[in-house]
């Protein structure tokens, strides 16, 4: 039987393999809780059905999950709108905060509702994914 030192540096082995989650880890569980966002946001942007389909994608189809560009990975996903074709991303902000030449200047403010009514939901997929991971861990 091996002493009482031996068998808890082994517990706190495992138990700091729990805690520290790995950059990969952290990925993992933030891509589960920007796939929630994702969906909400896209849900959330108007549509307009009477636009005409040209070359450029509708502004909730240009919804992206990753990482930002010149940026090293470090767990972090971001979810926003594209800028590859057309700066949606600005197009966006007009519909959101509003301009002074709009009907409505305030703005619809649909990505702002989208953040927080999809808070709950995004806190409980990252929190799923984590304690999947955790158990994971907990088995090897």
């Amino acid at each position: 039987m091996e002493d009482f030192e031996t068998q808890m540096n082994k517990w706190l082995g495992k138990i700091g393999g729990l805690a520290n989650l790995t950059i990969e880890e952290r990925e993992e569980a933030n891509r589960a809780a920007a796939e929630v966002l994702k969906e909400s946001i896209v849900k959330a942007t108007p549509r307009n059905d009477n636009r005409k389909d040209g070359k450029l994608k509708h502004l909730a189809d240009s919804v992206i999950i990753g990482n930002l560009q010149g940026t090293k990975s470090d767990g972090n996903i971001a979810v926003g709108y594209s800028t590859t074709d057309v700066n949606h991303a600005r197009i966006a902000r007009f519909q959101n905060d509003g301009t002074a030449k709009m009907p409505n200047p305030k703005g619809l403010h649909f990505y702002d509702k989208a953040l927080s009514d999809s808070k709950e939901d995004v806190f409980k997929a990252r929190n799923d994914k984590l304690a999947e991971i955790q158990e994971r861990k907990f088995k090897e």
